[in-house]
């Protein structure tokens, strides 16, 4: 590299430079946690440091290559902690006074808490109208017609947007208990960002979708009972649940033919049972233990307008 030009020579400075930081903030976290394998040395790692990024010297080809193999060997290690959350999860302060809130993964808490309380803001007015409503409604119905046709209305859209605002409180609480876990171990990935917003739309929209799926008779009668606003809350939290209310709505529209072939099979060749083997010849048999699905419990009509 004598013969390098220095536009060339400080471009090499720099393109590695990034590529050590990213190594030491490895090694460093895995020394605090006490994970630091033993074949990585931290004098080693400092001495190119020194000569890197203090020096700004031109790194040899050995220790390029071993600093190649410390991060190889980290990143299996500290998975699925790496060298790009550690850094969205540290304070970009120094000294005393850490400001931890203003890294990657604290503004999108802040956004999340934004997101939770603006939600529950909402939920809070919307049930306030509601219960406002339901108390005048009669006297409102005399005195003024075109002011309870109208409220009569905004009840309405108040009422179908509630479980789509149940589902964004659910699916913001959901992603402030993840983030909570990525900021303890130190996992937040800022380029899994597009991902959690996409979350927060698909949890508002099962929340609302859900319960349009039971009013439409979606789900069956159980033993247990559950509010519309906690349904929609729950299908914001949880989005699986509204894909597997999905699957067996498309299940129940299946030809009737193509089901009993799945159900229906040959009786299995008569085998001697031993008493260890009773819980599995249970199961083998077909019978299968019900569990209670939780059903949301609506007002009724009589109910709503007092």
């Amino acid at each position: 590299m004598e013969n390098d030009s220095p536009q060339s020579r400080q471009n090499h400075i720099t393109s590695l430079s990034g590529f050590l930081k990213d190594v030491m903030h490895l090694a460093v976290y895995a020394t605090e946690s006490g994970r630091l394998p033993g074949e990585i040395q931290m004098e080693e790692l400092y001495r190119m440091w020194d000569i890197k990024i203090t020096q700004q010297h031109v790194l040899s080809d050995d220790d390029i290559a071993y600093l190649q193999d410390c991060y190889l060997i980290l990143s299996r290690q500290l998975a699925p902690t790496t060298a790009i959350s550690l850094r969205a999860t540290e304070s970009k302060l120094t000294g005393t006074r850490k400001d931890y809130m203003n890294t990657d993964a604290g503004r999108h808490v802040r956004n999340m808490w934004f997101a939770s309380f603006t939600a529950l803001a909402a939920i809070v007015l919307m049930n306030l109208y509601q219960y406002m409503f339901e108390f005048n409604a009669a006297l409102w119905a005399v005195e003024n017609a075109g002011m309870f046709e109208y409220a009569t209305y905004l009840y309405t859209l108040d009422t179908t947007l509630m479980p789509f605002l149940y589902g964004a409180f659910g699916a913001s609480v959901f992603m402030l208990r993840q983030a909570e876990i990525q900021l303890r171990e130190r996992t937040f990935d800022p380029r899994r960002l597009p991902e959690f917003r996409n979350r927060l739309v698909l949890g508002t929209l099962s929340g609302g979708v859900i319960v349009l799926l039971y009013s439409s008779g979606g789900i069956a009668e159980t033993d247990i009972k559950i509010t519309e606003a906690a349904l929609g809350f729950i299908g914001g939290y949880s989005i699986d649940l509204l894909f597997t209310l999905l699957d067996r709505i498309v299940d129940s529209f299946s030809p009737v033919e193509k089901r009993n072939t799945n159900t229906t099979s040959s009786p299995p060749p008569a085998v001697e049972r031993s008493p260890g083997r009773a819980r599995v010849d249970h199961v083998a048999s077909g019978e299968k233990e019900t569990t209670p699905q939780l059903v949301p419990v609506t007002k009724k009509e009589g109910d709503s307008v007092g």
